[in-house]
């Protein structure tokens, strides 16, 4: 009896022990899924806050980044028939369009980027330089940019209409070519052999920049940045401006998706620059209706009042999606602001863009990619 005893006692004391052993193996499953579940939301955050980030190093006029200083000159363009192709005029960050007589435009560029950058050329001419209007000094006052032209309206019978009106007093410093109050007028050369420098003008902006004598504030300001797709507007495969007329459209883009730029002609012909050979192609374009109207300033003038403070309808086309609209500009020592439909200021697409200021009542031709077509014409007040 005892003997059986003590064999019992013995196996009750072995399962004991072997369940005491078994314990900790029991355990070790629980501890692991802890681990791993603390540790999966980290790629998540990083992946959604890229999208978001906004460079430091950006350029005030096309928002590209590198060059950061803001030293602008502004040259007044010729766009006539016999004035195309110009030279240098793919080099400019912002360029406006605007009616010179009624049957032209003339180009208001703004250089920054290629002469302020750290690529920045030994030289860069530009031309045929022509001379200014009013409003077109009006523009330059939302950039206070140093100034180029070949002279101006000068002795009329309205302030609004001379260019040593009303509209002169904020310029800071110029480079004129000729009439009233020229200065530093040895920087233009001909641009063409065989013509006069009255004819084709033409100017270094690199020289132009040795004289600058003052730190420029502009009014203006684009928004670049968080970088917009507007993915759910509609793309264009083309947009005509009638400038004048209904036969052709004075210019018109068409849309590289591949590029993601707008090839612009003029006239039905491609638009080129004399100084690369390639077609002009823009990152952003604005259409801006405005009130346009003869100046009645004298005997035989063709010129125009082109009112750019007010407000009114405007067209915005950034990665070839089109937005309608508006734009305003209380006072000319105001900025102009741009803004979509719902109110939201516009923002362009790091790189150029090029400003059309379309007559009120002008129609824009609109061709979509889906290849159907619609005509918009803006007002102005």
């Amino acid at each position: 009896m005892k003997k059986i005893l003590i064999v019992m006692l013995a196996v009750l004391m072995a399962c004991s022990i072997f369940a005491a052993c078994s314990k900790p193996a029991e355990e070790e499953p629980s501890v692991q899924p802890t681990v791993i579940a603390a540790e999966t939301p980290q790629p998540a955050q990083t992946a959604s806050a890229t999208p978001d980030a906004v460079p430091t190093d950006i350029s005030p006029t096309t928002g590209l980044e590198g060059n950061t200083a803001y030293k602008p000159v502004m040259v007044q363009i010729d766009n006539a028939d016999a004035a195309r192709p110009q030279t240098g005029i793919s080099y400019a960050d912002i360029v406006y369009e605007t009616d010179v007589d009624g049957s032209d435009t003339r180009l208001t560029a703004l250089y920054n980027d290629a002469v302020n950058g750290v690529d920045a050329p030994g030289e860069l001419t530009v031309g045929p330089v022509r001379s200014s209007r009013y409003y077109h000094q009006w523009i330059q006052e939302e950039w206070d940019a140093l100034y180029v032209h070949m002279g101006g309206p000068d002795q009329t019978s309205k302030d609004e209409t001379d260019i040593w009106g009303s509209s002169s007093e904020h310029i800071k410093q110029r480079i004129n070519g000729a009439g009233k109050h020229a200065s530093n007028e040895g920087l233009f050369f001909p641009l063409k052999d065989g013509h006069s420098q009255s004819e084709y003008a033409a100017i270094d902006l690199m020289k132009a920049l040795d004289i600058y004598d003052y730190e420029p504030q502009a009014l203006q300001s684009f928004t670049f940045y968080p970088q917009q797709d507007y993915a759910d507007q509609p793309e264009i495969s083309e947009i005509g401006l009638y400038f004048f007329g209904n036969k052709t459209p004075l210019a018109s883009y068409e849309y590289d998706s591949s590029s993601d730029k707008l090839l612009r002609s003029t006239r039905g012909k491609e638009h080129t620059d004399a100084a690369t050979g390639g077609q002009l192609e823009v990152q952003n374009v604005i259409v801006q209706f405005v009130n346009d109207s003869a100046a009645d300033d004298g005997p035989g003038s063709d010129r125009r009042i082109v009112d750019v403070k007010g407000s009114g309808d405007a067209l915005f086309v950034i990665h070839g999606k089109l937005m309608k609209g508006t734009w305003e500009r209380p006072t000319y020592d105001s900025a102009t602001s741009y803004k979509v439909e719902s109110g939201e200021e516009i923002t362009l697409a790091p790189g150029n863009t090029w400003i059309s200021m379309l007559p009120a009542g002008k129609d824009v031709a609109v061709t979509y990619a889906d290849g159907t077509d619609e005509t918009i014409s803006g007002e102005a007040e």
